[in-house]
């Protein structure tokens, strides 16, 4: 039966592949692929998608991170500060979902602050998970 180091290891090597479906939907939505009146569709798909990926986050692996691996402590800490600001940026788009334009606009800003959280996760968490005994 898998460990729950055997679990993370796992979700660690998906963690790349996970990151660049969210990359891939936020890409879409900035593209103009989605026609303006089904924005506000996309986009409230795409958010439901990354509050589902950082909630099981927050609740599942970052506490155990925080057992085994308490040298991430400040990682994870920056990580949950960085999920709080994006919950926010998810409420502002919600609110905008009836204005095409600021939406697309936020959404822009959005994608510039989730590639650097991305790359800061994968850089600073996949090595260590996949170092777990």
């Amino acid at each position: 039966m898998p460990t729950t180091a055997d679990r993370l290891r796992a979700a660690a090597r998906q963690l790349a592949d996970i990151h660049n479906g969210l990359r891939a939907d936020l890409d879409r939505l900035r593209s103009g692929e989605a026609l303006p009146e089904r924005l506000a569709e996309h986009c409230v798909a795409f958010c439901a998608s990354l509050t589902a990926h950082h909630t099981g986050e927050d609740t599942l692996a970052f506490p155990f991170l925080d057992d085994a691996l308490p040298e991430l402590t400040p990682v994870l800490d920056r990580l949950r500060r960085e999920h709080a600001v994006v919950a926010e940026r998810i409420r502002e788009l919600r609110a905008l979902a009836t204005d095409p334009h600021a939406l697309r606009e936020r959404v822009d800003s959005l994608a510039a602050e989730l590639d650097e959280h991305f790359r800061y996760e994968e850089a600073a968490l996949i090595p260590a998970i996949e170092a777990l005994p």
